[in-house]
């Protein structure tokens, strides 16, 4: 067991700087067990305390711990000593424990502002926000401009999404020689959830300007570009962040969104892959990278992608409706609709599914599911033109020549310049021998697609010698 003595208080005094710090590194290699001497003579309890202090300048944390605990064996009664325990224990992620050391810092010198404080730091790291916002009040009603404590409230109102109040702090504190460079890049993420975006850019670009070597603040900058449609540039921010750290996945992916969004899709894969090789479990990378190769046309590897996805999160619908559409595309209508079935029992009130659903079971014979998934999908989703088109045509192939009527008429009153939907209530009310009608639905057809008339001719060439059809025909013709 090792054995401790205190030197004398003076010994280290009156030395040159050189012989005491080799005198301070020679003590703190033998307190670390790295010289092997059992017994340990400790010049005074001030050395140690700087040893301490030096320690957590340096973030070796795990070493400072272990002075304290030498510390604490010669001044158990130290406030200095525990504060700087639970400051230690603060760091290495351990605030639980950092507090029992606030409690006994407290005891012994009640209400000191630095405890307090540091308090408030593990609170705040425990997620116990107002709690940590009442130590740093109560710090501040001793001293009202302590930065130290304006800074780590402000964080707080932060955490617990009191944006406002935290800008008002940070701004406050933007001219502060130890926490203004910190202040705007935390004002770049409040001004950003507060939807203030030119604040926001603003903000992080004051901070580059002080410390253009910060990945995560190009990051940022990136993700608030990006959020002002300025893709371009967002990629420029996202390359700095990469070119200081090339392994950070979190760049790499918004990197690939915001190719996607200018359509640079086989850049945009490039950057998905590269979040997968550090995130291989990253669910929205494979996703990402399933939409973009189904886009791309590459089908089979887009399906590879949306299976990932689903061993990841089985109850991910979207994954479910890409990789059904995936189906859809290489005609395995049969695989598609097990998987809009699938998709659509996470998702029953989806309108797009069920419009999906129906292409499939069209392209599979099964006319009559179809024409129940395309009036559900409608009946979600009223003012979707194309589903109430296509519900239209597959009822009047099916023969229901009034219902087609009806769904043609929802067309037109969604897009009444669409010319296939007139042609489309005109072939309905022709098979109804409402003729009257039908050259009047014709005309509306042919005014919008001169195309139709000769269409329309070669397609019911008896019906062109009907004197209400013949009269449009032919004035169309002139």
């Amino acid at each position: 067991m090792d054995t401790y003595n205190f030197g004398d208080d003076d010994l280290s005094e009156g030395l040159n700087p050189e012989d005491r710090n080799d005198m301070i590194r020679r003590f703190r290699q033998r307190l670390n067990g790295d010289a092997g001497d059992d017994d340990i003579s400790i010049p005074n309890v001030e050395v140690l305390e700087e040893l301490v202090e030096e320690c957590i300048e340096e973030e070796s944390f795990d070493e400072a711990l272990r002075l304290c605990e030498h510390w604490i064996r010669f001044a158990p009664y130290s406030h200095a000593v525990w504060l700087r325990k639970g400051i230690v224990l603060t760091n290495l992620g351990r605030p639980e424990e950092a507090l029992a050391c606030y409690d006994r810092a407290d005891a012994l010198h009640p209400s000191d502002i630095d405890t307090l404080i540091n308090r408030g730091v593990a609170l705040d790291s425990l997620g116990l926000g107002e709690q940590a916002i009442e130590c740093f009040q109560r710090a501040l009603a001793r001293e009202p401009e302590n930065e130290e404590a304006l800074f780590n409230q402000a964080i707080a109102l932060e955490r617990t999404e009191q944006y406002e109040p935290a800008v008002a702090l940070f701004r406050s504190l933007t001219g502060s020689e130890m926490f203004g460079k910190e202040c705007w890049y935390e004002l770049g993420y409040c001004y950003d959830y507060l939807d203030r975006l030119d604040d926001s850019l603003h903000a992080y670009e004051r901070y580059l300007d002080e410390d253009p070597y910060n990945f995560n603040a190009w990051y940022n900058r990136g993700i608030v570009l990006g959020r002002k449609g300025h893709f371009q540039k967002a990629i420029e921010s996202y390359d700095m962040a990469l070119a200081i750290h090339e392994e950070f996945p979190a760049a790499w992916y918004n990197k690939g969104n915001s190719l996607a969004n200018l359509a640079r899709l086989p850049e945009a894969i490039v950057c998905y892959r590269e979040t997968l090789r550090f995130e291989p479990e990253d669910s929205s990378a494979w996703f990402n990278l399933g939409n973009a190769c189904e886009e791309m046309g590459e089908f089979t590897e887009a399906i590879e992608c949306f299976t990932r996805v689903l061993q990841f999160n089985p109850e991910n619908y979207e994954a479910y409706f890409g990789r059904g559409s995936c189906y859809d595309a290489l005609e395995q209508f049969e695989q598609a609709v097990q998987d809009y079935d699938a998709a659509l029992a996470i998702s029953p009130m989806d309108p797009d599914l069920w419009f999906a659903r129906a292409d499939a079971l069209y392209n599979l014979g099964q006319v009559a599911d179809a024409i129940n998934c395309y009036r559900r999908a409608t009946e979600i989703d009223p003012s979707d033109v194309e589903c109430w088109y296509e519900y239209a045509e597959t009822l009047y192939e099916d023969g229901r020549f009034d219902d087609s009527l009806t769904a043609f008429d929802n067309v037109i009153r969604l897009e009444p310049e669409w010319s296939e939907s007139h042609y489309g209530r005109a072939k309905s009310l022709l098979a109804m021998k409402r003729y009257a009608e039908l050259a009047s639905s014709l005309q509306n057809a042919i005014r919008l697609d001169p195309g139709i008339r000769d269409e329309f001719v070669v397609e019911f060439p008896e019906v062109a010698e009907l004197s209400e059809v013949r009269q449009v025909l032919l004035e169309a013709k002139s």
